[in-house]
């Protein structure tokens, strides 16, 4: 879709933090993270939401996500993650484009933090990037399952 943002980072006319990608998927950094880290993982086509993705497209960024969750808990040792989908404006989404938030959570705070957004930084992206980076191996190994 034309006008849709994640659409066009996906194609590559939109500036994004990337963390990994490949034909089916993208993982980004969110631009209004609620925590240092937050990602976003996001389908490389088009679908308005979970409803709408084939099962292979939901299976592999439920992977992603899966294997984000556990390099933040396990190898970063963040004291939780949340890893949740809007599907439709009712449940909160606001782009319409298929996308799995993983968040982690180094205060704690759960849902009440949701709303504490700010806007990303240059050093803070470079910081989650590096933080990241030596640990892909993990989203690699599942993503190969």
């Amino acid at each position: 879709m034309e006008g849709c943002i994640f659409c066009r980072i996906a194609r590559g006319d939109a500036p994004a933090y990337f963390v990994y990608r490949d034909s089916d998927i993208s993982v980004i950094l969110d631009i209004y993270p609620v925590e240092k880290g937050h990602l976003l993982v996001i389908s490389n086509e088009h679908y308005e939401s979970i409803h709408d993705a084939p099962p292979s497209i939901v299976s592999k960024v439920f992977r992603a996500a899966a294997a984000l969750a556990r390099i933040y808990r396990v190898r970063l040792r963040a004291p939780g993650v949340n890893v949740l989908v809007n599907s439709g404006r009712a449940a909160g989404q606001e782009v319409f484009h298929f996308h799995v938030h993983v968040l982690p959570r180094w205060r704690g705070g759960g849902w009440r933090t949701l709303i504490h957004r700010h806007r990303l930084g240059e050093d803070e992206a470079r910081e989650v990037l590096g933080m990241l980076e030596p640990h892909l191996d993990v989203l690699r190994e599942y993503l190969e399952r």
